[in-house]
């Protein structure tokens, strides 16, 4: 699923794909939407691995009682 945030350089704010951002936007390392984006995803992907490590360890612990 494509992830799209708005650009406050371009006229009347469009909604860009985030990867458009990424590969051709000369802004992207000062833009605040595309750091925020960035900051967000990577703590969302950190809480899922997390849930993936500890998961299997919850189940084990259940099956057990």
């Amino acid at each position: 699923m494509a992830d799209y945030i708005f650009c406050m350089r371009k006229k009347n704010n469009p909604r860009i794909d985030v990867r458009i951002c990424q590969k051709k936007c000369p802004f992207k390392d000062e833009c605040p939407e595309f750091l925020d984006y960035q900051r967000n995803s990577t703590d969302q992907s950190s809480i899922l691995d997390s849930r993936s490590i500890i998961s299997p360890l919850l189940n084990t612990m259940a099956s057990k009682n």
